[in-house]
């Protein structure tokens, strides 16, 4: 596994999601879906900012380390902190909205695939529960 690739890869992806979020937040009227997809573009943001300061680390021969991180949060019936019901409704007639979600929800279905991957072939367990991380 070629860790300066894949890293290479997970921060290109990171950068597309936050941008998608971004601009969705910036074009949408509706209020809640404003603070929703902006507050999407601040996860990819996070995420990004640790990739890249792994990435740096492993290009300085430094042992690469993932950071603390907090359960990832469940989708279930709706309950996801983001996907709420009441936002689901919300933009239940945004067409704009919907296309960004559609758009979003490939490129994480994408991200996951290759983090799984990622991690499949690494050898490190820490970044193999990292990318695994990423992938949940």
């Amino acid at each position: 596994m070629d860790l300066k690739k894949a890293f290479q890869t997970a921060i290109s992806g990171e950068i597309e999601g936050r941008e998608l979020y971004q601009a969705a937040a910036e074009k949408t009227s509706d209020k809640k879906a404003r603070e929703q997809f902006a507050l999407l573009a601040q996860e990819e943001q996070k995420h990004l900012d640790t990739l890249v300061k792994m990435a740096e680390d492993y290009s300085q021969g430094k042992k690469v380390s993932p950071p603390d991180l907090p359960k990832p949060a469940d989708f279930q019936d709706a309950q996801s902190p983001i996907f709420t019901k009441e936002f689901k409704q919300t933009i239940a007639d945004k067409h704009f909205e919907m296309a960004t979600l559609s758009i979003g929800i490939k490129l994480e279905l994408e991200s996951e695939k290759f983090y799984r991957e990622t991690a499949d072939n690494i050898e490190d367990q820490d970044l193999k529960f990292f990318f695994n991380y990423l992938a949940d």
